[in-house]
């Protein structure tokens, strides 16, 4: 491919990249596939009259749209993954269809190549060049804009600390307004705490920085490469730190303006628009031809239609979706994608006939299908079947046998096997037991729980799952709750669920739970042992502080 660039296709761009290219001296083609779910690219080329030297297409959030045609383009092709840490399970066949995938978070490169594309770069999400708006005009010490859902517990108990903490200086807190009124409303505040999902570097932070604010966020360690704590934004592991940090900046307001100023400046000199415009030209010019052709492109283009139907976030006609599916070679990823979506739709004799041909031929190598096919043949109430995947699964590991003696004991040994191949959970996917098949560790959990909720082992393996992941404290709270109720005396798990309620914002009784997991190690004579681990898992002390413990 051509290393000349000049002339550029955006697929769902948003405007200020559209400019900053413009600005650079290329000439654009900005083009709207959103909400069509599928689009014919070299179609939509044509009827323009414009031949591109490079292809970029931005996710967009909210319906997403499918680009077709993709092979026959003679120029390099990008995609840009916004929200790989929500969106990761669809992503990951859909890079297949391009040179190079662009990726918002770093940590989450690995799961965009886990199914094989080649060329997977970091490349952040960016601020606006917008002017430092006077301090003596910033009238919100605190402001905080996100949605609130009883979906997102964490988030509402941030926003309840948030307004208790900053009541003297008059805290601006909104659920969701349009992007120029939150800029608006940011340029007029101090300090901008952010939250997230699952550890991502979110717009938040770019959008708190070049407003001109001091962003303290959760400690991600991406994060700093793009800001530097303690001179251009701040960071805390748990509410405590971050209850610590923040009475220190509202109480020095000529910190949190010099802090502001430095983070604002960092936001000119690398993170805007035409920075972003520039690396990716950079990674065009760079690009080989990955991008799979021919039938290769047909079935990673199925996988993806096959995996955003299950997740939910597709328009397309279940029909539609089994077409493309059945219109290509029959190979372990397609026939596990058909058993997900027949499940998903209740269809019991086409589970039992693709069942029946699969028992007839070797499915070795097929991690992904024998596990479709377990589950599915779980779902079918056949456990003899569901034996035999399990068993298939073993011999490519060389592994012996574990004969299960229940369908909830072989749910469980699928996810310790999932755990240890560090697939905890789909993040972003909002996982039915009645309707879908497991994919993950916790999955086939979750699926034991369905029926006995209390199941004690179930509910530490969960812990053991999760605790490793980044922002599941909300979910661990859950259950760790449920054991509690059945262990009193074990100091260990009160620490748990204390460090989980810290995690998820829940200050107060994350505290109480501490110093009741302190009791309990004293009572046990083990408080020597809780304050090892507990200083281990923070290792700002700032929570043994609280409890008048020394360094």
């Amino acid at each position: 491919m051509s290393a000349d660039i000049t002339t550029i296709c955006l697929v769902d761009a948003p405007p200020e990249l559209g400019r900053a290219f413009e600005g650079e001296g290329y000439r654009v083609l900005d083009l709207h596939a959103s909400p069509a779910p599928f689009f014919d690219l070299p179609a939509a080329l044509a009827g323009a009259g414009f031949t591109p030297d490079l292809v970029l297409q931005v996710e967009r959030l909210g319906v997403r749209s499918v680009l077709t045609g993709l092979d026959s383009l003679d120029c390099p092709l990008l995609f840009w993954a916004v929200d790989p840490h929500l969106n990761a399970h669809w992503h990951s066949a859909y890079a297949r269809l391009f040179d190079v995938v662009c990726s918002t978070q770093k940590a989450w490169i690995p799961r965009l190549a886990e199914r094989g594309a080649p060329d997977v770069r970091w490349l952040p999400w960016f601020g606006l060049d917008r002017p430092f708006n006077p301090w003596e005009e910033r009238v919100h010490g605190l402001a905080f804009v996100g949605r609130v859902t009883d979906q997102r517990p964490a988030r509402k108990w941030l926003v309840e600390y948030l307004m208790d903490k900053g009541a003297a200086c008059n805290p601006a807190i909104r659920d969701s307004v349009p992007k120029a009124a939150m800029l608006d409303l940011y340029s007029r505040s101090k300090i901008i705490p952010n939250e997230s999902i699952f550890g991502e570097v979110n717009f938040r932070l770019f959008e708190g920085a070049c407003c001109g604010c001091l962003v303290v966020g959760q400690a991600i360690d991406e994060q700093a490469e793009l800001f530097e704590p303690g001179r251009e934004m701040d960071t805390y592991d748990h509410v405590v730190e971050l209850d610590d940090k923040l009475a220190g900046y509202l109480a020095n307001d000529k910190l949190v303006r010099t802090m502001s100023r430095a983070a604002h400046a960092r936001v000119r000199a690398e993170h805007l628009p035409v920075h972003r415009a520039r690396r990716i030209v950079e990674y065009a010019r760079a690009a080989s031809r990955n991008r799979a052709t021919g039938s290769g492109a047909a079935k990673w283009t199925a996988l993806t239609a096959g995996a955003m139907w299950e997740a939910g976030v597709s328009e397309v006609g279940l029909k539609t979706v089994l077409d493309l599916l059945g219109g290509v070679d029959q190979d372990g990823d397609i026939m596990a994608a058909t058993l997900r979506l027949h499940a998903l739709v209740d269809a019991p004799k086409l589970l039992e006939e693709n069942l029946k041909a699969l028992l007839t031929r070797p499915t070795a190598g097929a991690p992904d299908l024998n596990l479709a096919a377990s589950m599915a043949a779980l779902r079918l109430n056949d456990f003899k079947w569901a034996k035999t995947f399990w068993y298939r699964h073993l011999e490519d590991g060389g592994i012996e046998p574990v004969p299960p003696e229940s369908p909830n004991a072989l749910y469980t040994l699928w996810a310790r096997d999932l755990q240890r191949r560090g697939l905890a959970l789909r993040p972003g996917f909002g996982f039915d037991p009645a309707r879908h098949l497991p994919a993950t560790a916790m999955e086939c959990l979750m699926m034991v729980l369905e029926d006995t909720p209390q199941d004690l082992p179930t509910l530490r393996l969960m812990d053991a799952v999760l605790r490793p992941v980044f922002g599941t404290g909300q979910t661990r709270v859950g259950y760790l709750s449920i054991l509690t109720l059945f262990e009193r005396d074990d100091w260990r798990l009160a620490l748990e669920i204390a460090l989980a309620d810290l995690a998820a914002c829940r200050l107060e009784s994350g505290l109480e739970e501490m110093h009741l997991a302190r009791e309990l190690a004293v009572k046990a004579g083990q408080e020597p042992a809780f304050i090892r681990v507990l200083k281990g898992r923070d290792p700002s002390g700032r929570i043994a502080a609280r409890l008048g413990i020394g360094g």
